[in-house]
């Protein structure tokens, strides 16, 4: 017995380990119920990263444009290259978009100056199986 608990202790600290480590994540949405077409690079552990999100927003097979995390203001002139040190890197529209399409996003990291490309994201519907996790 007292084997079997050591083994399943080891088991689950290398499981918890696996979790931590493959927090950061990639996540889109079509969701028409939201009116959300949006991507979102985020830390289900709430770690901060330095972080740059695209959004491409498709309907009918048609790209109607792209948002992305740089900011700008009343003008449209750039007032932030789009890094943001965050734990949730959000680019997107919520409660405007009522329709389905197709989102992609475009998700990135950078560390110490090295910019690491972590993935796209492709969302036709709400895509609630991939929120809350990695």
């Amino acid at each position: 017995m007292k084997k079997v608990i050591v083994r399943l202790f080891i088991l689950l600290s290398f499981s918890l380990a696996s979790v931590s480590a493959s927090a950061l994540g990639v996540v889109s949405r079509s969701c028409a119920a939201a009116g959300a077409q949006e991507s979102i690079s985020v830390d289900w552990g709430f770690k901060n990263y330095l972080l740059w999100t695209a959004s491409e927003h498709y309907r009918n097979g048609v790209k109607l444009h792209a948002i992305n995390t740089v900011k700008v203001d009343a003008n449209g002139k750039p007032i932030s290259n789009g890094w943001e040190m965050t734990w949730r890197s959000y680019a997107g529209h919520l409660a405007s978009e009522f329709w389905y399409g197709t989102v992609v996003g475009h998700h990135y990291k950078s560390d110490s100056g090295l910019i690491s490309f972590l993935g796209n994201s492709t969302a036709t519907d709400c895509n609630l199986g991939e929120w809350g996790g990695s």
